[in-house]
């Protein structure tokens, strides 16, 4: 059985980039290139390419009260009308409509849908308990900034800078960032030193304008957790973060949510006369894929030069945490 890990994560300022697995897994290997060296570097991502990785990971969940938040599959059962009542009809109909706007679970509700439970699963979301939970959100901010002329130690005409960043609505300091950690290989894992480097990515910072303070993170223990039970007999996954087909996955059929990542090369090549990479579609934390092929992990990192004109090097990854799940719906 492989081992899965929980970071917690307090945020100590605004954030201006969301908290992505295909992100941090950029900063990864930026914090990877200066600690341990460019060949240990090269040696990690092509592992990736041999569909041998050392770890996934998850995109950035939030916990509040000690209570998890996992993103809400985007499966759900098949309206039917189950009653010639007209009112039970329209009843039924605005219950299904209710649990499609739910944006995310607890881990006993994961638990219940890993495990093929559909119909307590979605029970569950009238429970007294689940209803009254109120989902930790993200509050967003103006700052401006200004340029600064280094001649004359003044601002510069037309150099006005506006940021909206994030910040956790947090009232009794119990909130926090969560990031979820598969450890595939657990002797690379050890011997290149990743816990510490998922530390430092953090810690040194993260995203946009991190050298002016923003996504700045109290980094907590890297802890075992074991809360998540996922099924023996499986016929699909459900991922947790960005995720790129591979075309191994054998995929079947799904129920998803994509984005376009209009991705930017990091750390000093972001100063470069063309730092953008090309736009990449990515199936987004929640979706839901049937596949025959049961294995710990999906997805693909893209090749040297697939992603970059400017640094043949660049790649996106895109094999994000996922987990297996049992469901009877296709």
């Amino acid at each position: 059985m492989l081992t899965i890990k929980k970071l917690k994560l307090k945020l100590k300022s605004g954030l201006l980039s969301e908290l992505q697995s295909d992100t941090i897994f950029g900063h990864f290997c930026w914090r990877m290139r200066e600690q341990i060296g460019e060949d240990n570097l090269k040696k990690f991502i092509s592992s990736y390419h041999e569909n041998k990785p050392v770890f996934t990971i998850s995109d950035g969940m939030i916990e509040e009260n000690n209570i998890l938040f996992f993103k809400k599959p985007f499966i759900n059962s098949v309206f039917s009308v189950k009653t010639d009542n007209k009112k039970e009809r329209i009843s039924n109909f605005l219950w299904q409509k209710e649990i499609k706007t739910r944006t995310h679970i607890t881990l006993d509700q994961l638990n219940l849908f890993l495990n093929g439970e559909l119909s307590t699963y979605e029970k569950s979301f009238d429970s007294p308990d689940i209803k009254s939970l109120t989902i930790p959100k993200l509050k967003q901010d103006l700052r401006v900034s200004v340029g600064i002329d280094r001649g004359t130690m003044s601002s510069k005409e037309s150099q006005l800078f506006s940021y909206n960043p994030n910040y956790i609505e947090d009232k009794d300091d119990s909130t926090y960032f969560i990031v979820l950690i598969k450890i595939i290989d657990k002797e690379k894992y050890n011997v290149l030193g990743c816990e510490e480097i998922i530390k430092s990515v953090f810690e040194v910072g993260y995203g946009k304008k991190k050298s002016s303070g923003y996504g700045q993170f109290e980094v907590g223990k890297i802890e075992d957790y074991n809360e998540i039970n996922e099924p023996s007999n499986v016929n699909g996954f459900l991922i947790l973060g960005n995720y790129l087909p591979g075309k191994n996955d054998n995929l079947q059929n799904g129920f998803y949510e994509y984005n376009i990542k209009y991705g930017k090369l990091g750390e000093h090549l972001s100063m470069s006369d063309n730092p953008f990479k090309k736009p990449i579609i990515l199936f987004s934390s929640g979706s839901c894929f049937y596949t025959d092929k049961q294995k710990e992990f999906y997805g693909r990192v893209t090749n040297e030069g697939e992603i970059s004109d400017k640094s043949r090097f660049a790649v996106q990854f895109g094999m994000p945490f996922t987990l297996n799940f049992q469901s009877a719906l296709k």
